[in-house]
């Protein structure tokens, strides 16, 4: 748990204007970028215009399996131009008359249609708060698109008292539980076709977290609630935050069976007991290689299995904290076999650098079209954002 000094108001994301297509070995800043208060977060629609499949749940063609974004290609995502400085109201430039159909949006600043499964560049548009989700009251986490449309499991609530809810229409109203209150929960996770269960997340129970498993559908709770079986759970530690791509079977989670919080990988289907072994996953932070660190990498991964979604602290060149150890969003491109391919870039245009500010929980939408995440500002309490490919 990380103790804030001050507690500043909601900050506008403001985009750097210009921002090109980067290789994965050619960026050359740290995460993140500066950013500057403009009005409150959230406000201002996506510049990306056309781009009708990505509107985070809300068009009729969204796949809105969780879990997973559409395939994707084997190209490395791009994470934008880490460092790069803001301007002010930039939300970037206007599309000129894109027509891209379900599944595409139109590139920044040109009328360019782009495949969403295509992860060689992954660019979004100005965040917006999903208001009718974020209580006032209570935290928000962990946005992960449901079963069909528009829908959406979350977390509300603080870690200690955490609740998964479903809202099958997040633009009218708030969830409803998907368990029983009296469990503390988190980090839910749908995935069809993997295992006779569908719902996977984290339980709270005996001062430990372990990884669970259950049938869900949205007419009732949750049935068939089952401990996931070992390996992914460990006698006497904490097992939590699960990803999983079924179309390969790869299955990555946080555990701190070895002492401290890793973010473990299983190369086979959950049911072989081949022990488990930790990703070796690097960050870019300007011309440096990092660790990864953190108590949470937050993971997600796509169906087929060929970009990672995860949080680290924000660093820099020395492969040293940066902002007092808030979190970034990065990416990373995956072989075939699990593993990452290069170094995780930061997804900048998400970033915010400064205040303290905490970025986490990526997750794509089923078309992969939009991001959904949890943001803090820097005050400690989290509200869900989406953002479309941009």
């Amino acid at each position: 748990m990380r103790f804030r000094l001050f507690k500043p108001g909601r900050r506008t994301w403001l985009l750097a204007s210009g921002i090109g297509q980067l290789a994965w070995f050619g960026l050359e800043a740290c995460s993140g970028k500066p950013f500057t208060s403009s009005g409150a977060a959230g406000e201002s629609g996506n510049s990306s215009g056309g781009a009708t499949a990505g509107t985070g749940g809300e068009a009729a063609s969204e796949a809105g399996e969780s879990g997973s974004g559409d395939g994707g290609s084997a190209d490395a995502p791009n994470g934008g131009s880490a460092g790069a400085k803001a301007n002010a109201g930039s939300g970037g430039k206007p599309a000129t008359g894109c027509d891209c159909g379900a599944g595409e949006y139109c590139q920044d600043g040109t009328s360019k249609c782009q495949k969403c499964a295509d992860f060689s560049r992954l660019e979004f548009g100005t965040p917006q708060k999903l208001s009718t989700l974020s209580q006032s009251s209570s935290s928000e986490r962990f946005a992960r698109p449901a079963a069909t449309g528009s829908a959406l499991f979350y977390v509300s609530g603080a870690l200690d008292n955490s609740k998964i809810l479903y809202a099958a229409s997040p633009a009218s109203g708030v969830g409803t539980p998907v368990t029983l209150p009296t469990v503390v929960e988190s980090g839910a996770l749908f995935v069809s076709g993997f295992s006779d269960q569908n719902l996977f997340f984290d339980r709270r129970q005996s001062g430990a977290r372990e990884l669970r498993m259950g049938s869900w559908t949205a007419s009732a709770l949750l049935t068939k609630d089952a401990p996931v079986p070992e390996p992914i759970n460990a006698p006497d530690s904490d097992d939590y935050s699960i990803a999983i791509s079924p179309n390969t079977g790869h299955v990555y989670w946080m555990s701190t069976r070895n002492g401290m919080p890793e973010l473990l990988w299983q190369p086979t289907s959950m049911g072989d007991k081949t022990a488990p072994a930790v990703l070796d996953l690097k960050i870019k932070a300007g011309t440096a290689q990092c660790a990864r660190s953190g108590e949470d990498a937050t993971p997600w991964v796509n169906l087929a299995g060929t970009v990672l979604l995860f949080r680290n602290p924000s660093l820099n060149e020395g492969c040293e904290p940066n902002d007092s150890g808030a979190t970034d969003l990065f990416a990373a491109p995956l072989n075939s076999d699990g593993t990452p391919r290069a170094a995780a870039t930061a997804l900048a245009s998400l970033n915010n650098v400064g205040g303290m500010s905490t970025e986490t929980d990526p997750t794509l939408s089923g078309d992969a079209c939009t991001i959904y995440f949890a943001t803090d500002g820097g005050t400690g309490d989290f509200d869900l954002y989406k953002a479309s490919r941009n």
